[in-house]
């Protein structure tokens, strides 16, 4: 060997640090988009129909929009000095109202007809889930045959006596341990997957600044708010076949697997540390006109995805 006594062996380590400069790289994006220098994925209007309706000490405005022949309604209530946004009224359809597939309730935004910088405002809550969808499947078990004894093989170098617990150096004889034998067996069950999700939406909602704003020629002053959306999906798997104890390992599996998914997504932050996906957006309010007249949404990088803008009222 080349190895000598008292000889010094060097390693060198060369690390290198990652350049890349994301969040300035976000924010060049944002820039652009802002100044009209990207190109949008799709541009295009929505026309809203407000009806009003007078209710007991209070005044509701139903904000409808056309889609394929049918109508669809989001609320606003406006009650002394609070609005009350409702973004759909009572449960809300998954899928067709004839063959619905789930539900989902939708929280109420709370509004203050006045507010100043610094205010906190309350977060609301979604929940959503669909029906448990079954699908016959086909398990792999693994049935114990017995044990099959190994050979024994001529070795030299360090050994351990396993009987004796005697150690050496030299020509010794290597008998493995008998190997257990298995056979994979199909046992027919059915699967079982129900999905449900949770949303909070106004984390974190503070009142940053104020602007003056102009619609169809009057102008307003909106207060703007800076908010967190966070999402949750829970997908929940379980099995049934004659075999319990298959089934109970089956859901474990999936039930490790998706500890380790979410871990994976809190080290590489694409979710925060309790599992939620982030997203933040900043809205311009004008009480006077039901709430946000102006948003802009950021995705989970913080590049902007989506601008909405109040352009005309009549």
């Amino acid at each position: 060997m080349a190895l000598k006594d008292g000889s010094k062996l060097t390693l060198n380590i060369t690390t290198y640090a990652n350049t890349e400069k994301k969040d300035a790289k976000v924010e060049a994006f944002n820039q652009e988009v802002m100044a009209g220098k990207v190109k949008p994925t799709s541009n295009y209007d929505m026309a809203f129909t407000i009806k009003k309706k007078a209710l007991i000490n209070a005044d509701e405005y139903a904000i409808g929009y056309n889609v394929g022949g049918v109508d669809y309604f989001s609320y606003v209530v406006c009650k002394n000095d609070t609005i009350y946004s409702c973004r759909n009224r009572g449960i809300v359809t998954a899928g067709t109202a004839d063959n619905p597939i789930g539900y989902g309730v939708q929280g109420i935004q709370t509004l203050p007809m006045r507010a100043k910088i610094n205010d906190t405002l309350p977060s609301f809550e979604d929940f959503s889930f669909l029906f448990p969808s079954t699908t016959d499947v086909t398990l792999k078990k693994a049935v114990f045959l017995g044990y099959e004894k190994q050979s024994s093989t001529s070795e030299f170098g360090y050994f351990v006596d396993t009987q004796t617990g005697q150690s050496g150096f030299g020509a010794y004889s290597k008998t493995p341990a008998a190997k257990k034998v298995y056979k994979m067996i199909d046992v027919k069950a059915k699967q079982t997957v129900q999905v449900s999700s949770h949303s909070i939406q106004g984390v974190n909602c503070i009142v940053t600044g104020e602007e003056e704003l102009t619609i169809s020629g009057v102008k307003y002053r909106a207060y703007i708010i800076e908010s967190e959306s966070w999402t949750k999906s829970n997908i929940n798997i379980s099995y049934e076949s004659a075999d319990e104890d298959l089934n109970k390992a089956e859901e474990e599996a999936h039930k490790k697997i998706g500890k380790q998914i979410e871990k994976f997504n809190v080290r590489r932050k694409f979710t925060n540390k309790l599992g939620y996906v982030v997203m933040y957006s900043k809205q311009w309010v004008v009480p006077q006109l039901g709430g946000g007249v102006k948003t802009i949404s950021y995705d989970v990088n913080g590049g902007i995805s989506t601008i909405m803008t109040v352009t005309k009222l009549e």
